[in-house]
């Protein structure tokens, strides 16, 4: 090969190389982000309507792992009962509480406590449905039906014991809950659910 044509070639294949070193480079730091990312944080898509009308079906959500688990933090966790499948509810027991609903209003360690995050316009439109459904006619039933720790088969303690919580789907009607299958140990907790990224028009940090 003529010695000019040769000096011509070797540029170019010194750019190709630091362009090659380049995406190899760029390729690198995102997997090791993704890497360090997926160690804290992780990405779940709601199936099922026992959040609704928070979250529904769709919806997707970044959950923090091993964040520390506050009342009312929205967590998720394995299925006490179906190894292997991932349930989301939100913590309303805390370890050593009392719990109790009287009159549709939750009262924790014998304090009225507000649920906020319960819409009285969903409340209404789902009981309305619900006795629609059942062909009730009458008083509508209460959201939350009464309860205590100590009257509900699945759990039956005083007090919420410690390592563990009660949870509960903000959709109280349909969800399928502590209600029914106990406690939620905290070595089954995935995560707390800390933001909803879509779809976008409801983004939403919880």
């Amino acid at each position: 090969m003529p010695k000019k044509q040769r000096k011509a070639i070797e540029p170019a294949v010194k750019g190709f190389f630091k362009w090659g070193l380049v995406v190899v480079g760029v390729a690198a730091a995102m997997f090791l982000v993704q890497l360090i990312l997926g160690l804290f944080f992780a990405n779940d898509r709601i199936a099922g309507e026992s959040m609704a009308p928070n979250l529904t079906p769709g919806d997707r959500v970044v959950v923090s792992r091993n964040a520390p688990v506050a009342r009312f933090d929205v967590i998720t966790f394995e299925s006490p009962i179906e190894p292997g499948r991932e349930y989301i509810k939100r913590v309303i027991g805390m370890p050593g509480d009392t719990i109790a609903f009287r009159g549709d209003v939750l009262y924790v360690n014998g304090q009225r406590t507000p649920e906020p995050f319960l819409s009285d316009q969903f409340k209404r439109k789902t009981l309305a449905f619900e006795a629609e459904q059942n062909g009730e006619t009458g008083n509508s039933p209460a959201f939350t039906p009464d309860f205590t720790l100590q009257s509900l088969k699945a759990t039956h303690a005083r007090t919420v014991p410690q390592g563990e919580y009660l949870v509960l789907g903000d959709n109280r009607p349909v969800s399928y809950d502590s209600r029914k299958f106990g406690f939620v140990k905290q070595a089954a907790v995935f995560g707390v659910v800390k933001w909803r990224y879509w779809p976008l028009n409801k983004w939403q940090k919880f």
